[in-house]
């Protein structure tokens, strides 16, 4: 195991996940890739403006996520800020980046995650063809 891709949401279970993963890596010799999404934002037709200053602002944010993430596991990583729906970017992401892990946590931070507990990480087993580490 070489390549160890773990998600992250800004949630304690998505940071219990990389903690976990950190210590995979470091374990296995293997590197570590954090990774972000940033869903799509829908406005109604009606709203007088676009969704570009939302997007740009939860991609700044995302890397702000990210690079919180890697100071508090003190791990040197790749970081990757990415937009679209998140369980299928990051199935996209594990495939296309040929990893050998996909780490995540058992719960996310959307307001449909926490009825659907944990949605995202669900789909995403039921769509990723790599192998998936759910943390709890």
């Amino acid at each position: 195991m070489k390549k160890i891709l773990v998600a992250i949401d800004g949630s304690d279970a998505s940071m219990h996940a990389a903690r976990t993963a950190a210590t995979l890596a470091k374990g296995l010799g293997a590197t570590l890739t954090l990774a972000h999404v940033v869903p799509p934002t829908f406005v109604p037709p009606e709203v007088p403006f676009g969704v570009q200053p939302w997007t740009e602002e939860a991609v700044k944010a995302g890397e702000r996520l990210l690079e919180r993430a890697a100071t508090e596991l003190g791990v040197t990583c790749e970081r990757q800020n990415i937009t679209g729906s998140p369980a299928e970017r990051l199935a996209d992401l594990a495939e296309q980046g040929a990893f050998d892990l996909v780490v995540v946590g058992s719960k996310g931070r959307g307001a449909v995650s926490r009825v659907l507990i944990g949605s995202v990480t669900d789909r995403l087993v039921h769509i990723c063809k790599r192998p998936i580490l759910v943390v709890r």
